[in-house]
């Protein structure tokens, strides 16, 4: 594991922000709970990484109930890839404390 630097654009309720994750790789989509959302949650598609600097950049699809945001945030981060016969499961996404986030 190490640590990553995750930044956060255009959500339209928090603004940008950047947090520390503690992963071995960036998952392809985050599902944020919002601060008091009362279950409300944020959810964001990868845009880039730099292995180099260990930054993750996020881009926000869409927030509201899980339920409907997770299909969304799935829908807007393209095709799921092939899994070959050999491959071993891996982790898709984050779920990150939103307490972190400044």
């Amino acid at each position: 594991m190490g640590r990553w630097v995750y930044e956060f654009t255009g959500c339209p309720d928090s603004g940008d922000c950047q947090q520390i994750a503690e992963d071995d790789e960036p998952g392809a989509v985050v599902l944020r709970e919002r601060p008091r959302g009362l279950g409300i949650v944020d959810g964001f598609v990868r845009e880039s990484v730099d292995d180099l600097l260990r930054v993750a950049r996020f881009r926000w699809v869409a927030g509201g109930d899980p339920s409907t945001v997770a299909p969304a945030v799935l829908q807007a981060s393209g095709p799921a890839p092939l899994a070959r016969r050999d491959a071993r499961p891996g982790r898709t996404g984050s779920a990150l404390d939103t307490g972190d986030c400044t």
